[in-house]
């Protein structure tokens, strides 16, 4: 049976698993609370300004003094606002029979179906518990990344179509969210690979090493798949930015063109104000022929670009 104790605190919450295990869950912590894990269970000043560091890499740090444990990992978190993804740190701290959960982003992935993960044999102790919720967010990767890979066909399905300063700003969005993920997952890579080399991954259980094995092959999969997402996004942008490039010569001809066009009627008529006496113009009906004039010449220049391919 799991037993919760608020302890009066919104964001500092333990959770009694069993006798080997109690599981002390966080997010976005006052004073109070910071307080309480320095003085009630006696973590580190050092330690705790890593896991509340909102910009802190990914990691794997050993407290010998104090036998503590700290894995610090990045997570996507999707922005509301501009429908991107950033990643943001989660910290995993194990000391005594105590594991402590730290979610300074609120992330939601961190709180989802934990009471059913601690219901499971195998989460007996703070280290098998560490590692099953390590492996179910090294997997919950994947839907971020298959919402990445639609939003890329969405816009490959653009380059048929008019595109606009709004196109723009989604791929834009799309390659900034595959940059954070696939530094994230490279950097989650190397924090797991230092964690399986210690002398704390060499002395895990042989149940405990298979699922840090399988959180470590699911995050290199992770980088495999980012890494390819990327490649294809970048491709996708040198097209576009071929087709801009080529929307905006088509403009400057059609603008060089028609200044040439307009600049004819002005150079005939302009001779009317200097006075010079033009052959074979009718004073009365002479703006007559030379409109007609111009509409020639104005024709005439048109068809012999076109004929030329120039327009």
């Amino acid at each position: 049976m799991i037993t919760v104790e608020r302890r009066r605190y919104l964001m500092l919450v333990k959770h009694h698993i069993n006798a080997s295990l109690n599981w002390i869950e966080t997010r976005k912590l006052n004073e109070r609370e910071k307080n309480t894990l320095l003085d009630e269970y006696k973590i580190s000043d050092e330690v705790l300004e890593y896991v509340l560091d909102t910009y802190e890499q990914s990691n794997y740090i050993h407290e010998p003094e104090d036998e503590q444990e700290l894995v610090i990992l990045h997570m996507p978190a999707k922005s509301q606002e501009n429908n991107r993804y950033t990643t943001k740190p989660i910290a995993f701290l194990i000391k005594d029979n105590n594991l402590f959960t730290f979610n300074e982003s609120n992330l939601s992935l961190m709180n989802h179906d934990m009471n059913k993960e601690t219901g499971q044999e195998r989460i007996d102790t703070p280290v098998s518990f560490m590692l099953e919720k390590i492996y179910f967010l090294m997997s919950s990767y994947f839907p971020v990344l298959r919402e990445v890979t639609r939003q890329r066909h969405v816009l490959d399905d653009m380059l048929t179509k008019k595109l606009t300063n709004k196109e723009l700003v989604k791929l834009a969005y799309l390659q900034q969210s595959l940059t954070f993920i696939l530094n994230a997952a490279e950097s989650n890579v190397e924090a797991l690979t230092i964690l399986e080399k210690s002398k704390f991954g060499k002395e895990l259980s042989d149940v405990e090493k298979e699922r840090l094995e399988d959180a470590l092959i699911e995050a290199e999969q992770i980088v495999h798949m980012a890494e390819l997402e990327a490649k294809i996004v970048d491709k996708i942008a040198k097209i576009f930015d071929s087709i801009m490039n080529n929307n905006l010569n088509d403009t400057m001809k059609f603008l060089t063109v028609w200044s040439l066009a307009i600049a004819i009627p002005t150079l005939i008529t302009g001779f009317f104000g200097m006075n010079i006496n033009l052959p074979k113009v009718d004073k009365v009906y002479g703006w007559i022929q030379l409109t007609i004039l111009s509409v020639v010449l104005v024709a005439w220049l048109i068809l012999g670009l076109k004929r030329n391919k120039k327009v």
